[in-house]
């Protein structure tokens, strides 16, 4: 139940990054993910097309998929093991400020200037959010040929994602739907929303 939990907030994280800068536009690609909470380290694969976003990660209970369709405004968690997926509403606006605390656009963030990280320029921002009336301050290396952060850090490196081994190109538009032969599954009580 632990790691579920991580990689739901590792996909709300996910988003917050991608949707909560401002960013239009992702590029099409695939990359390995490597995101750490405290001691946790977890390890997934991340496909982009446009606006279009799969997320995978392998736990003790089984993969776990999440594919993100703001054109079709839903959000789908795949269940392989079961065969079975859930459906949630996914509303944009609300996920920069509600998962992450991330500044709602690129606007509120500093330049601090340019990086190269695995591969990619990137343009290094730093955010500052006020939280219950604390400061916090993150890390967010923005690539502008993918469309995308692929790195990502708090101050004090407790939390940070990065993407590695990117491949661009050729992603199937299947990826990003619901496997054939799937059931869908009510949201059980309690389970947050992505909203």
């Amino acid at each position: 139940m632990k790691s579920q939990r991580l990689t739901l907030i590792l996909v709300m994280i996910t988003l917050a990054c991608w949707l909560g800068v401002g960013l239009a536009q992702a590029a099409e690609f695939s990359a390995t993910v490597i995101s750490k909470a405290g001691s946790q380290e977890t390890h997934g694969k991340m496909y982009f097309q446009g606006q279009k976003m799969r997320q995978e990660f392998a736990s003790p209970q089984g993969t776990s998929i999440t594919i993100i369709r703001p054109d079709k405004q839903v959000v789908w968690v795949i269940m392989p093991g079961q065969k079975m997926y859930m459906e949630m509403p996914f509303d944009k606006s609300q996920t920069g400020k509600a998962v992450m605390r991330m500044p709602e656009d690129k606007a509120q963030m500093k330049l601090l200037g340019t990086e190269k990280v695995n591969g990619y320029e990137t343009e290094k921002y730093e955010a500052v959010i006020k939280n219950n009336g604390k400061t916090e301050k993150s890390y967010i290396w923005l690539s502008k040929k993918l469309g995308v952060p692929i790195k990502m850090s708090d101050e004090n490196g407790e939390f940070s994602m990065e993407y590695k081994n990117i491949k661009e190109g050729n992603i199937p538009a299947t990826v990003f739907e619901v496997p054939a032969g799937y059931q869908k599954m009510s949201m059980p009580a309690g389970m947050p929303r992505m909203r």
